[in-house]
């Protein structure tokens, strides 16, 4: 049986990978703090409900 995760801990793995993301990546972040922080929490919230960091 699949471990539930909580919503907690899924923000926390949305805000890992997105920052590792950018890291490695010739990428940066969206100037807007809320948008970013929106499409992190929309990670967290496919993690809970599908099991994957599905883009929102």
């Amino acid at each position: 049986m699949a471990k539930r995760i909580i919503f907690e801990e899924a923000l926390g793995r949305a805000r890992h990978m997105s920052e590792r993301y950018v890291e490695r990546g010739p990428y940066r972040f969206f100037p807007l703090a809320d948008i970013v922080q929106g499409v992190q929490r929309g990670l967290a919230k496919n993690l809970v409900t599908h099991g994957y960091l599905y883009c929102p």
